[in-house]
């Protein structure tokens, strides 16, 4: 049991030091990646880049602690931090204090709803979400993020909160009213260049290295006295623990952000663990995974941080440079840790614009034209799900994109299993197996008799139209003395579709049609026995397998 809630009594004790060169390199290697990463995400979430370095140290060693995946990248995270954005800075007005405190409460509820879903094991129902209705939000949340650093790559103030056509109004507006700053753009754009072009070496780390000699020479030639923006003054030191604020009014008003954040945070962090679990042959448990990154993101509240997740990008590139166990997490918090005690007062002289070119290298994978292509040709009706989320996320905010995402999803689960497919069946020739005949055209049928599938769960989502269909079959023909019901999709049958299953037999009866099942298993025929169907149609309509219906139907 100690071992479930605290991982590391499992992989620690039997660690290998076969190991420990790949968790050192990768660890090295996700620091390199991080640390420029949790500065620019900071800026996104309208935190000062060093509130960034300050969530990637004790949110990794909490996740070693209580987390099992080997190269899952913990840290702040470009889409997340819009949303920390958008929800505090409605709240903080102006108020940098204010705004840095309610960002680590934003994380401590985020954690307390990660930890909550974990320990109820309701992970479940965050998977509810279609993974093109996750592409289309994320494409919204790219948008969006590109169109935020449009003041900050020219060099103008625009306030960055609101929806995507707002922001680029006020830039325009901005425009109007001040000089743009050529120099900056031209810094942003080259920046956005070599970091792209760099890309094709994945585990060389491009933007720290871009970051370090973008500092340089722009504390050699005082580039802010030449109207290029820096990040000015950091503070040395660890961070202190510190309680943030939980004033009523304005966790309500962070709840709703905080359950968003969640639903993308264990969308991506749990779904990435468990491919390269089982990539690598070991096992994770889903629940514990999210009750791992709860426990972080409360951490990361309590240590002046904000919000943080397990990201795809620095997850990958993690396991490519051969982490094996958690120790990554643990050696790249290590890297943090003197960087933020004697050095992070040298990235004062940062070019803002250096951070903007990393936040939009970083979303463009969310502009997922190849997948958008796939979609539109492996299944129409996905693709434009897909469209729905994207555009509902741009025009109604990212928000209510993400509410409208959870939706979209439940609704699409509803309405297929209300209008699951009924084919009829037909005799495979020469066998007794029932077949589909819009797959086999030349399936033997029976006079008088049709043959019907159910491929779904029966319950009280599809029973109405089931039952309506049945109906419909011997009303509209007459000819129709006998429906057999092949039932073998069936693995759960509620009250509700009991009932319908009852008025069905109850209207057959009227008409003198014999109404059969096939294939139904144990729990659903208990159901069907408590319930009085089985004395309304008799016991012996009942068929074990197809071998015992094709011969009832042939022997009529």
């Amino acid at each position: 049991m100690p071992d479930r809630v605290f991982p590391i009594l499992e992989w620690l004790p039997g660690y290998r030091r076969a190991d420990l060169t790949g968790d050192l390199v990768a660890g090295i290697t996700g620091a390199a990646i991080l640390i420029p990463q949790s500065m620019a995400y900071a800026t996104i979430a309208g935190l000062p880049p060093v509130v960034g370095l300050y969530a990637s140290v004790v949110p990794l060693l909490v996740y070693a602690v209580l987390g099992r995946s080997a190269p899952l990248g913990v840290g702040p995270l470009a889409s997340i931090s819009i949303l920390s954005a958008l929800a505090v800075g409605s709240l903080a007005h102006g108020d940098s204090a204010r705004f840095i405190a309610l960002s680590a409460t934003l994380a401590v509820l985020v954690g307390g709803i990660h930890i909550l879903v974990g320990v109820l094991r309701l992970g479940f129902v965050l998977r509810l979400v279609s993974e093109p209705v996750v592409t289309g939000f994320l494409a919204a949340i790219g948008v969006l993020l590109i169109v935020t650093q449009l003041g900050v790559m020219t060099g103008v103030q625009v306030p960055t909160a609101g929806r995507v056509d707002t922001i680029v109004v006020r830039w325009i507006q901005a425009l109007g009213h001040s000089t743009a700053s050529l120099s900056t753009l031209a810094l942003a754009l080259a920046s956005v260049a070599l970091l792209l072009f760099a890309r094709r070496w994945r585990r060389f780390p491009a933007p720290l290295v871009l970051v370090i000699f973008s500092t340089a020479v722009s504390g050699a030639l005082m580039l802010s006295h030449h109207g290029i923006a820096t990040v000015g003054p950091v503070p040395k030191g660890l961070p202190a623990p510190k309680v943030p604020p939980f004033h009523g009014a304005d966790v309500l008003a962070l709840l709703p952000t905080a359950f968003a954040i969640t639903l993308i945070s264990v969308l991506e962090s749990v779904s990435v663990a468990r491919r390269y679990a089982d990539e690598h042959g070991y096992r994770i448990s889903t629940d514990q995974e999210i009750v791992a990154l709860g426990a972080a993101n409360v951490s990361a509240g309590f240590f002046q941080g904000f919000v943080v997740t397990g990201a795809i990008s620095r997850t990958s590139i993690l396991d490519e440079s051969g982490a094996r166990t958690p120790l990554t997490g643990v050696v790249s918090a290590a890297v943090v840790v003197p960087v933020l005690a004697f050095a992070a007062g040298l990235f004062r002289n940062l070019p803002l614009a250096v951070l903007s070119a990393i936040v939009i290298t970083a979303v463009l994978p969310f502009l997922d034209v190849g997948e958008a292509r796939r979609l539109w040709r492996v299944k129409r009706s996905d693709f434009w799900t897909m469209m729905l989320a994207f555009v509902g996320s741009l025009v109604f905010g990212i928000l209510e994109g993400v509410l409208l995402a959870a939706a979209t999803s439940i609704v699409l689960i509803v309405t297929r299993v209300a209008r699951s497919p009924l084919p009829e069946l037909g005799r495979q020739s020469g066998t007794d197996a029932f077949v589909e005949r819009h797959r086999h055209p030349d399936a033997v049928t029976f006079p008088g008799a049709v043959i019907l599938r159910v491929n779904t769960p029966l319950y009280f989502t599809n029973a109405e139209s089931l039952e309506n269909r049945l109906r419909a079959l011997v009303a509209t023909h007459p000819e129709i003395d006998t429906v057999v019901l092949d039932a073998s999709g069936v693995d759960h049958l509620d009250a509700t579709a009991d009932h319908a299953l009852r008025r069905v037999a109850t209207d057959y009866a009227a008409r003198r049609v014999a109404f059969y099942l096939v294939n139904l298993d144990e729990e659903s025929r208990q159901v069907l026995d408590a319930s009085g169907f089985t004395d309304l149609v008799g016991p012996d309509h009942y068929f074990a397998t197809d071998a015992d219906a094709v011969a009832h139907l042939t022997s009529r």
